[in-house]
């Protein structure tokens, strides 16, 4: 009953506050709407109100979740040594990766793996990375040292269109943090 009354009580000032704005203001009147004229109010019993986040959330599972095109050939945007190039592995939202990043000219580090794109994280995660030192002795020759064949990590799309990537073994690879590639 409170709620009731409180609920007359604002909609009557409401009301009274609109009926004076649209008056011009070179007029002087001294007719105020009584009060009492509000006769009734429709109230919506508070249990046939749907809650906002019922019909939003029912929108959202109508939609079809569209995940991200990763496939394409990236280079690291600072220095410009590191290059992934991302490729369809055939089956839905999974990709074959393998980046390369030139240490030296006579050394460089490369990573692939097979990741999948997860709708609940947004991210396009791995754990099966081969990451391996390669030493040149010459143009021809060298020498491969695997260091890891189980390693984890991501990729994501950063709201300006580059992609991240994040190594989950970086104390054996040193890449410490996020490092982000700017689509070619």
């Amino acid at each position: 009953m409170k709620k009731k009354l409180l609920t007359l009580g604002l909609v009557s000032a409401v009301i009274c506050s609109i009926v004076a704005c649209n008056k011009p203001a070179n007029v002087a009147t001294s007719e105020t709407p009584a009060v009492s004229e509000v006769t009734s109010i429709e109230v919506t019993p508070v249990s046939e109100v749907t809650p906002a986040s019922e019909t939003v959330s029912e929108n959202l599972l109508s939609e079809p979740v569209v995940a991200p095109d990763f496939a394409g050939d990236y280079h690291e945007e600072i220095a410009g040594r590191g290059m992934i190039t991302i490729e369809s592995a055939g089956e839905e939202n999974t990709y074959n990766v393998s980046i390369h990043w030139g240490s030296s000219a006579f050394e460089s580090a490369d990573w692939t793996m097979t990741a999948t794109y997860y709708d609940s994280t947004g991210l396009l995660e791995y754990s099966d990375a081969t990451y391996t030192i390669r030493t040149y002795e010459d143009e021809e020759n060298y020498t491969d040292d695997v260091k890891y064949t189980d390693g984890g990590g991501c990729f994501w799309f950063e709201a300006d269109g580059k992609l991240g990537w994040e190594s989950a073994e970086s104390d054996v690879d040193g890449i410490d943090g996020s490092s982000f590639f700017v689509k070619d």
